[in-house]
């Protein structure tokens, strides 16, 4: 049975969220407060048995439960009249005036250029929200790092190559899409919105804390949008303030009227309630969010092996010569592209067949048997023969053999060796910077050395 929803009072003592006394020390505190009453103003609903506070928190502010909570329940609901968005915002009209000019390459422009004008407004209907999130000194997402420690403490792990690469785009973006706009409303933006660094800490805001709908509710509307394939980006206040773990214990949904919390399963009392971010890897959670988990904590964790470096593991354990040689790499180029990955999870290859496929044309010796290969459109008798760690003795010899030297080119491409962050990890004296990019390269060597131990059964 749910815990008894309540919608805040103006005086009622239930209206704070964490029935605790206000703080007169901290300033954020007062900010907690002003985003508390902003909630009561706009019908938040929040179950009795969580609170928001720091104590219990994995980071500034989380969500806490302070009592028994089961699988099932509303923990809390958010209006979406309170979302942010492009239709939600102050300049609606403008936005959707210009719509066709400001949609850009990702998708955001629109909720970027919404943000940059809530946020330097005084007078946005979202100030005590704003106020209380983002906290830019403490959103260390790497694309704020200096180029030459993010290569140092990156290397090998792909965020490094994924941030250069945002940072190219976000200035592109800005330069030809929200800029012209801002300076065609000069009147609705700040001189700070012509800045391409306060931009780029929008985007950092987005990233760290903006949601996706996608098709979660359980009654279709028909007039909903058409698939636009990758549903604009919204800011849920409330919601963003849960933190997130792999082992989740909530899950937002998406309803016609409101976006509501749910338990997925049973919380302990005093147990921080954790939201998902999705199936994310620590890859992505320290690109996109700043943080990564703790090996074997994220169970989602994966590693990326570039095609190339199967080519170059079969080439060394001379299945690949000459001109045979040449033949297999047009071929997968041509296939795959030619800086093409396969990613691999903690537990084996997720994207199978493309994994057997360049297998398969890497191992085999025989041009006439390829050439067979190719015109028979790739149906073989492996389709059943799974590539989890487990299974992979069942493999041909071969495969097995590049698999386990692909994983040893993958581990040198790192600055150090998994003894070496063994020994890191033990240090209490690590950054948070140091420390999440440990926690990320490592977990990435584990799944590379499940490669090789598999191998070696």
């Amino acid at each position: 049975m749910s815990a008894p929803m309540k919608r805040f009072t103006q005086d009622g003592e239930k209206g704070d969220i964490n029935n605790e006394k206000r703080s007169t020390t901290h300033d954020s505190d007062f900010k907690r407060d002003a985003f508390v009453t902003w909630s009561i103003k706009n019908n938040f609903q929040m179950s009795d048995k969580v609170s928001v506070k720091r104590e219990g928190s994995c980071a500034q502010y989380g969500m806490v439960a302070t009592e028994e909570i089961q699988e099932g329940e509303v923990l809390f609901q958010i209006p979406r009249s309170c979302l942010i968005t492009p239709d939600t915002c102050a300049i609606a009209d403008c936005l959707k005036k210009d719509a066709e000019s400001i949609q850009g390459s990702s998708g955001w422009a629109p909720l970027l250029i919404a943000l940059l004008y809530e946020y330097n407004n005084p007078q946005s209907h979202w100030r005590p929200y704003l106020d209380l999130v983002p906290d830019f000194k403490e959103l260390d997402l790497p694309m704020f790092w200096p180029s030459d420690e993010r290569k140092d403490l990156l290397q090998g792990t792909g965020v490094d190559e994924a941030v250069t690469k945002d940072l190219a785009n976000i200035e592109k973006e800005f330069k030809e899409v929200v800029l012209p706009f801002v300076k065609k409303h000069k009147d609705k933006f700040s001189q700070v919105c012509e800045n391409v660094e306060f931009y780029k800490k929008m985007v950092a805001f987005v990233m760290a804390y903006s949601f996706t709908e996608h098709a979660q509710q359980e009654e279709e509307d028909d007039d909903d949008e058409e698939d636009s394939g990758n549903p604009p980006p919204m800011m849920v206040p409330m919601a963003d303030i849960l933190n997130h773990i792999a082992k989740n214990n909530a899950h937002l949904n998406f309803e016609k009227e409101a976006l509501k919390m749910v338990a997925v399963k049973d919380i302990k009392k005093g147990e921080e309630v954790y939201n998902t971010y999705g199936e994310l890897a620590n890859l992505h959670l320290l690109h996109m969010y700043g943080f990564a988990e703790e090996y074997p904590n994220n169970h989602w964790d994966t590693v990326t092996v570039a095609v190339s470096d199967i080519i170059e593991a079969s080439k060394q354990l001379n299945f690949n010569t000459g001109d045979l040689l040449n033949k297999k790499i047009q071929l997968i180029n041509e296939m795959f592209g030619s800086d093409a990955n396969v990613v691999v999870g903690i537990d084996g290859v997720l994207e199978e067949q493309e994994m057997k496929t360049v297998l398969k044309i890497c191992c085999e010796e025989s041009k006439e048997v390829l050439n067979e290969l190719i015109d028979d459109g790739w149906e073989s008798d492996d389709e059943d023969t799974s590539l989890e760690f487990k299974c992979l003795t069942s493999l041909p010899d071969s495969w097995r053999s590049v698999l386990c030297r692909c994983a040893e080119l993958g581990l040198q491409k790192y600055r150090t060796t998994l003894t070496e962050d063994q020994e890191k990890l033990k240090s209490s004296m690590l950054s948070s910077r140091q420390r999440y990019s440990l926690y990320t390269a490592f977990g990435q060597k584990q799944i590379l050395q499940k490669m090789i131990d598999a191998y070696e059964v």
